[in-house]
């Protein structure tokens, strides 16, 4: 039997193929070669034939700004049959994030020792209603959790829980008339960002953040090197981030913080 090991990465893209193909480029770099590319189907005549170092698969039509959960579910669900014997973590991302480091791989370690099941930025209680959620594990959440929805890890041991409860395949048979993101009695901006830490918590798994934005525009936890939030984008010139791991938003692939760790990138690759 093969010892997991590995973190499985699940990217969503739309239309921006060069900045997909820059966070594919740093992924292979800091995380992993298992990614799967999970391409909104309004655009896929786009990347039917760009060459993707990557497995790469057709989601639905979604074609819209927000609330893609719809592709989230069948992408994580799509990664875990493929290489859920491997793995130890479920890397569940966005195009316009850029992975920096790999200093955030001692922060799974930390959390597999203390139960933690996920992880990501901006975590606290909220009070959005998942009625549909509810209804489909026939149980109230006792409280409903927030995790940032532009990066988030799941654990084996959560992924092994929503796998034994068919969470993925039931889901998507309820949201299956759904389109750009509609959901009854939510009213966030994408049902992902708390559906899943509030089940995680709620199936006994603890959740972990690296960092959060404030309203107020304030910086908490270790942000330094986890700077990701919902916008403003990142500023290469104000807020440079030298030790950071993991970068959120960063939409433009020229965008100077692009360039400057594309370079870094490049010249590690000549390396012997």
């Amino acid at each position: 039997k093969k010892k997991r090991k590995m973190i499985t990465t699940v990217l969503n893209v739309h239309d921006d193929v060069d900045c997909a193909l820059d966070t594919i480029d740093s992924i292979k770099k800091y995380v992993g070669d298992n990614i799967l590319v999970i391409v909104d189907g309004v655009h896929w005549k786009k990347w039917e034939k760009v060459n993707v170092p990557a497995h790469k698969m057709c989601g639905f039509q979604h074609g819209c700004a927000k609330s893609p959960y719809r592709n989230v579910a069948i992408g994580i669900k799509s990664a875990w049959e493929l290489w859920g014997n491997q793995s130890k973590w479920i890397c569940y991302t966005e195009y316009d994030v850029l992975f920096t480091s790999d200093f955030f791989k001692k922060n799974l370690e930390a959390a597999e020792e203390m139960g933690v099941w996920m992880l990501g930025n901006d975590g606290h209680i909220d009070d959005k209603q998942m009625p549909l959620v509810e209804s489909m594990i026939r149980e109230k959440f006792k409280s409903y959790y927030y995790l940032l929805g532009c990066c988030q890890f799941f654990s084996c041991e959560f992924m092994k829980k929503l796998e034994e409860i068919n969470f993925f395949d039931k889901f998507l048979n309820l949201t299956n008339q759904f389109t750009q993101g509609y959901m009854p009695g939510y009213t966030g901006y994408d049902i992902s960002e708390h559906m899943y830490p509030s089940l995680c918590r709620h199936f006994g798994g603890n959740v972990g953040v690296f960092a959060s934005y404030d309203e107020m525009g304030q910086w908490h936890g270790h942000y330094r090197y986890f700077p990701m939030r919902w916008r403003p984008k990142i500023d290469f010139e104000t807020e440079n981030f030298e030790e950071s791991s993991i970068i959120h938003p960063v939409k433009d692939i020229s965008d100077p913080l692009r360039v400057y760790h594309r370079k870094i990138r490049e010249s590690l690759k000549n390396v012997i």
